[in-house]
C-alpha cells in the first residue's frame, strides 16, 4: 500500500479515532514500520516552540492480500524503529545537502 501524502485515521480499542499524517516507512529486521504524525485539529504546532512533536510508529502486517497497522508493544522494538527513522531522516537531509 502506498501511504505517501495520506491522512490515516487510527481507531483504538475503545473506539476513539485519531487522524495522523503519514511521514515515512522504515525497514528494520525485515519488518516494515509506518511513522505517523498525529494531527491535532485544535492546535497547530508548526509555529509553536512549546510543543514537542511525538510520532506514532505502527508495524505493517500482511495477511489475505491486505495490510494492517498494528501497535508496537515492545519498548525496545519501538525504540529501535524510532532510531531507524531518525537515521533515515538524517540520510535524506544529507542527500538534500548534496543537491
Amino acid at each position: 500500500m502506498d501511504y505517501h501524502n495520506e491522512i490515516i485515521e487510527l481507531t483504538g480499542e475503545d473506539g476513539d479515532t485519531i487522524k495522523c499524517e503519514y511521514l515515512d516507512t522504515v525497514l528494520m529486521d525485515d519488518e516494515e514500520y509506518v511513522v505517523l504524525l498525529p494531527l491535532d485539529e485544535e492546535h497547530d504546532c508548526e509555529d509553536c516552540d512549546e510543543c514537542e512533536t511525538e510520532v506514532i510508529i505502527m508495524k505493517i502486517e500482511r495477511g489475505d492480500d491486505e495490510e494492517y497497522l498494528v501497535p508496537v508493544e515492545d519498548d525496545d522494538e519501538l525504540e529501535r524503529a524510532f532510531e531507524a527513522f531518525q537515521e533515515q531522516i538524517d540520510y535524506y537531509d544529507e542527500e538534500d545537502d548534496l543537491d
